[in-house]
């Protein structure tokens, strides 16, 4: 995938999340208003857009449509999996460095990724720890694979026992990445460790590559709450929860698309 048409994927993916959708029918509903011969059509695809960002702010939602991507897969303590040719830990929890200013990575929500990792490492599930990130063109930042490999030697796993496959930006090239690193050790069978939320979308892309994966979910973020009506009002983070689910459901509709 060339970086021009990575930035486009990318750039076209924004107008398909709940925002994108929301602000391009709230801009449609604007031009029909001020034509005034469609005020009728305008004000319905306004109060539509309104309702359809409300919808996706709400935190009941946010957490219904999380859990419902989280809950195909079940937690289990790092004891209990099966052992394997190696862990392999896709990247989105670890920012690269971000140049002189921040030469040390970052930590976001996901990093439980690694975390869960050097935890399978340690049960002595597997003798090789592999880190699948690339650098992303849009945000300019350094390989997440060296800032991956940094995160687990500070969690503990060897240095030796680290492989990092420093070229995939997104799912898709994570998958054929992991496949030529196992290529290389002949080995068949991997704990695949990912969000709860992605794992639905790696697990599928994974299938295609004859290996044997067993699915090592982490980063389970919706719980059971008590429900009071305040949650039914617009939060910002809820917004940007479901926008990272609508990101997972559309991802898989788009790999069914394309025979994935």
């Amino acid at each position: 995938m060339s970086e021009l048409y990575f930035i486009f994927y990318k750039t076209f993916l924004q107008f398909l999340m709940p925002l994108g959708v929301g602000f391009i029918g709230l801009a449609a509903a604007l031009f029909l208003l001020f034509k005034r011969a469609e005020n009728k059509t305008g004000f319905r695809l306004f109060l539509c857009s309104f309702l359809w960002l409300w919808l996706w702010s709400m935190p009941v939602w946010s957490d219904f449509i999380r859990g419902k991507l989280e809950t195909q897969f079940h937690y289990l303590p790092a004891t209990m999996y099966p052992e394997a040719d190696a862990i392999v830990v896709l990247g989105g929890g670890v920012r690269g460095f971000a140049g002189t200013d921040y030469p040390n990575f970052d930590l976001n929500g996901a990093a439980d990724r690694e975390l869960f990792a050097s935890q399978l490492y340690h049960a002595g599930k597997a003798s090789l720890v592999f880190a699948s990130g690339g650098s992303d063109p849009v945000i300019k930042t350094g390989t997440a694979a060296l800032a991956m490999k940094d995160f687990l030697v500070l969690l503990g796993v060897p240095d030796s026992a680290i492989r990092i496959g420093a070229n995939s930006r997104n799912t898709i090239e994570n998958v054929k990445e992991v496949a030529n690193m196992m290529k290389k050790i002949k080995g068949k069978s991997i704990l695949l460790v990912t969000s709860a939320i992605h794992m639905p979308r790696a697990i599928r892309l994974f299938a295609h590559t004859g290996l044997h994966v067993v699915p090592a979910p982490t980063d389970f973020e919706t719980i059971s709450v008590p429900f009071r009506l305040i949650r039914l009002l617009p939060d910002a983070e809820a917004l940007e929860n479901s926008s990272r689910a609508a990101k997972e459901v559309l991802g898989l509709w788009i790999n069914k698309l394309n025979g994935h």
